[in-house]
């Protein structure tokens, strides 16, 4: 009597692990079954690139302006304090302003932790910014906070330093990102740092690039990759392969810039966007209205003064279309030169 209830209790189970395997296996035929056939157009990272390198190619092209200059504060009197508290004259350590500032982005990237929805709640400095977020898992902060944080340390060094919104084309896509660029005197150009992926970005010959050169080479599929701070230059194909992911999301971000009209302790409100010339075109078009309220400047915007007084170029030129003296004080600006700030 007990050995045949055992078989009919053996025999129960068995019958409902072959109903739950019977279920199981349903499931997945039927997704399997829904998708089946289903291919999309991106198959690859690489056609993902075509795409956003169209997209720039499209946009390459900047307008014309007059001459304005962009301020850099290296005498602010919060500097002393983050060079003591932080140690970042050390951490820096001699070299080319390119060399020093890489050292400053390797260290403290690691050191905070990123949030994408980080409310900027805490005060824009870097003191206040470091205080909430150094070495604190648990307090992130975005790529605009860790922008300003380097930003600032960079001038307290004495170094040229800018934060720089990068954007996207579409009107949906609601992310951009916030990187930094840097005047190295050796390379006698920009470079740019991304605090928040650790990286620079380098060309072929491993010469590290501007924003506008990154966006240029693009446009053009010209090669160049992300890398980061003591990686090898040897093989860059490989590091491009790599980091491709990062690749494709700063190529996505590349269609148009903004700029602030300063650089020191605390964040400018009023700011300068540098427009393709097809968007001029199509706000030309779309919002007439505009049109008188546009006012022109030249790229030189871009470049520090002692720069620009060495170096004045007539066809480098910046338009800074005015837009709005409301919210953030903004102001749009678009070059009609693909060369490199």
């Amino acid at each position: 009597m007990e050995h045949a209830v055992r078989k009919r209790k053996q025999l129960c189970f068995i019958s409902i692990c072959l109903l739950i395997l019977a279920l199981l296996t349903s499931v997945i035929l039927t997704v399997s079954l829904a998708f089946r056939g289903y291919d999309s157009y991106l198959q690859s990272p690489n056609q993902i690139y075509i795409m956003e390198a169209g997209i720039l190619r499209n946009n390459i092209t900047f307008a014309a302006g007059e001459d304005h200059i962009f301020y850099y504060d290296f005498e602010n009197a919060a500097y002393p304090q983050l060079i003591e508290a932080y140690g970042i004259g050390d951490i820096a350590g001699n070299g080319t302003e390119f060399e020093r500032a890489l050292r400053l982005m390797d260290e403290f990237a690691p050191r905070l932790h990123h949030e994408s929805y980080y409310d900027n709640h805490v005060d824009m400095n870097a003191l206040a910014l470091l205080k909430y977020s150094l070495d604190n898992k648990k307090q992130g902060i975005n790529c605009r906070s860790k922008a300003q944080i380097l930003n600032e340390m960079c001038l307290a060094l004495g170094i040229y330093a800018r934060k720089v919104w990068i954007m996207p084309n579409s009107g949906y896509d609601n992310d951009c990102h916030v990187v930094n660029e840097i005047w190295d005197t050796t390379l006698h150009k920009w470079v740019m740092l991304d605090i928040t992926n650790n990286e620079y970005w380098v060309d072929e010959n491993g010469t590290p690039l501007s924003v506008l050169e990154i966006r240029e080479k693009g446009a053009m599929q010209n090669f160049c990759t992300p890398i980061k701070p003591g990686d090898s230059l040897e093989n860059l194909e490989s590091a491009k392969e790599r980091y491709i992911g990062d690749f494709l999301y700063i190529m996505k971000n590349m269609v148009y810039m903004e700029y602030c009209d300063a650089y020191g302790v605390g964040e400018s409100v009023t700011t300068y966007l540098l427009f393709p010339k097809t968007w001029i075109q199509r706000m030309n078009t779309s919002f007439p209205e505009l049109r008188a309220w546009h006012r022109l400047w030249s790229r030189n915007s871009i470049t520090c003064e002692k720069i620009i007084r060495r170096q004045r170029r007539a066809d480098d030129l910046l338009a800074l279309y005015y837009l709005s003296l409301v919210s953030k004080k903004r102001l749009i600006c678009s070059v009609n030169s693909t060369a490199a700030l």
